[in-house]
């Protein structure tokens, strides 16, 4: 049976013109909006990204991990299917600026071993066929002495105040060698636009990745942060940035001097001094430098010029991740970025430069290392800390893009690790020890006994064929306080423990503390967690305790 009406108003709406249509659909989009039954498809930018269901998985991991045939690529990829894995994260610039993809542009930079075999190519052909999303993760501003970067370009390097590069530093109260060049962020030309950016662009025009992940996307914080960079191009630009003087009109030995207006000598900032010294030209880099870090932008006032030394770094490394993102973005709107970034922003600012709070423009993914090697005390601390900081990390970014807590899996097991690196530098200060040393080695070998119980009892649980032999070598170290511990003993000891550290049983590390680590991260609500690494949780054991942690 036919409807009329139904009939009449198809006939009316063909007389209706087009602009008509138009103004009433208009006019019901409206009033659905109005009412709510039609959300605008940029509420999710609008009112930070919409909490979902399901809690992302990420996974550092490095090439080693991956093998270099087809087969180790498809194996691993098959493991983190397992683990219920949805990003892996994998490193294809290291520490050393040594890369792991088929570079055209940057051949000399190839790592040895891979110049066959495109890992890249194969990991991400492997993982989306599994649905697992693959991050590009860059090592960005550190290399290697011996780097293909460095040996070419040593005038990118960041300089302290004596000139050395932060391969001049040592580390830790041992005064360990550092080995690595951090290069200048700032210098244009440079490494950031001559070599980082480029290699970024390479990757992104020929590779299926799903996101480019920054790493040390920053200043060095462990090695002298307040001494870098004083380069040539720093000295010059970072009072030019700050405009701490005049270049239009400037007269040689002109300063004009603070107007005593205001009570308060700091008070008076706004009469525009002139702020370098007037003898400025004049000074050497260690005399710049100083001034920089310790100066005062007013004369007689507070030591404050540090702020602007501080704001220069942040302004530096803001001014690259944006650059960055204009790139990708430019070439595959479809590819994100992430960042792996230390655990407080405020913080970091200060001492490194990297003030992510604020990148949510240009980062789609943050990753913050929560570590607890970055936390002090237990344990039982550090679950209660990783929960607050996580917390914060959320109210510093204002949930406008999603936030991985990170979980170094190797730095829960202090108590478990701890007594076994005492005892390898127990044993190897008895190598220097001269059998008449009996004061010395006694206090050793008590060390080593101590340190042992600790170790054996674990060991007794979990392995106890392996810990009757390693304690059968303690005991011919330890007995009679060390004075019948021949050099061969000792050697034999360290072998042990060297092959223990490496290889230790299942079990050995308790996988409740991952599983506790992971629950307590979990209690701020985060988007998702990422962990360190692959290789770790191999080492440690740990596979199967992530797959029952991230089961769905």
């Amino acid at each position: 049976m036919i409807n009329k009406n139904k009939v009449t108003l198809r006939a009316a709406s063909c007389r209706r013109p087009a602009t008509y249509w138009t103004i009433v659909m208009v006019a019901l989009i409206a009033a659905a909006l109005a009412i709510g039954t039609l959300a605008p498809a940029s509420s999710a930018q609008t009112n930070g990204p919409s909490r979902h269901a399901r809690e992302g998985h990420a996974l550092w991991a490095h090439p080693p991990n991956v093998g270099k045939t087809a087969e180790s690529v498809r194996e691993f990829v098959a493991q983190c299917k397992r683990a219920n894995i949805d990003t892996i994260v994998m490193n294809v610039k290291g520490m050393s600026g040594e890369i792991y993809w088929r570079s055209r542009r940057f051949p000399q930079a190839i790592a040895k071993g891979y110049e066959s075999f495109d890992v890249l190519e194969h990991l991400t052909r492997e993982a989306h066929a599994q649905g697992i999303r693959v991050d590009a993760w860059l090592v960005d501003f550190a290399e290697g002495v011996k780097g293909a970067a460095y040996r070419e370009h040593p005038e990118w390097a960041q300089l302290n105040a004596d000139g050395g590069t932060t391969a001049t530093e040592t580390l830790g109260v041992k005064r360990r060698p550092y080995d690595y060049v951090w290069m200048c962020p700032a210098r244009r030309p440079g490494y950031t636009d001559q070599w980082l950016l480029p290699m970024i662009e390479e990757i992104v025009s020929n590779y299926a990745v799903d996101s480019i992940h920054h790493d040390y996307v920053r200043y060095g914080g462990d090695v002298a942060p307040d001494s870098y960079c004083f380069c040539d191009y720093c000295l010059a630009h970072i009072p030019r940035y700050v405009m701490l003087n005049y270049e239009t009109r400037a007269r040689a030995g002109e300063r004009h001097s603070v107007k005593h207006i205001q009570e308060r000598i700091e008070a008076n900032w706004w009469s525009d001094p002139t702020m370098l010294p007037v003898d400025w030209q004049k000074r050497d880099r260690r005399e710049m430098a100083d001034f920089l870090i310790n100066g005062s932008t007013i004369p007689g006032g507070p030591p404050d010029m540090r702020y602007f030394f501080y704001d220069y770094r942040v302004h530096q490394i803001d001014t690259f991740v944006r650059e960055a993102y204009e790139r990708v973005k430019r070439i595959n709107p479809k590819i994100g970025l992430s960042a792996a970034v230390f655990k407080n922003p405020v913080q970091s600012a200060r001492f490194i430069g990297q003030q992510w709070h604020e990148w949510t423009r240009w980062i789609d993914v943050f990753m913050p290392m929560t570590y607890r090697s970055h936390f002090a005390g237990s344990f039982e601390d550090y679950l209660a800390h990783l929960t607050e900081i996580t917390e914060r990390q959320l109210e510093w970014t204002r949930h406008e893009k999603p936030l991985y807590a990170g979980i170094a899996s190797t730095y829960l097991y202090r108590e478990e690790l701890q007594p076994i690196d005492d005892i390898r530098e127990r044993i190897s200060d008895l190598k220097s020890l001269t059998a008449t040393d009996v004061v010395a080695r006694a206090e050793k070998v008590r060390v080593v006994g101590a340190s042992y119980a600790t170790i054996g009892a674990r060991l007794a649980k979990v392995a106890p064929e392996r810990e009757r032999e390693i304690n059968a070598l303690v005991a011919a170290v330890t007995t009679d306080e060390g004075r019948a511990a021949t050099p061969a003993a000792i050697d034999r000891l360290a072998d042990a423990l060297s092959r223990l550290r490496n290889d230790l049983p299942p079990g050995y590390f308790p996988p409740e503390k991952l599983l506790r680590a992971i629950e307590a991260a979990r209690k701020a609500k985060p988007d998702g967690i990422v962990i360190f690494s692959a290789g770790n949780l191999t080492i440690e054991k740990l596979w199967p305790a992530l797959e029952a942690a991230f089961k769905e």
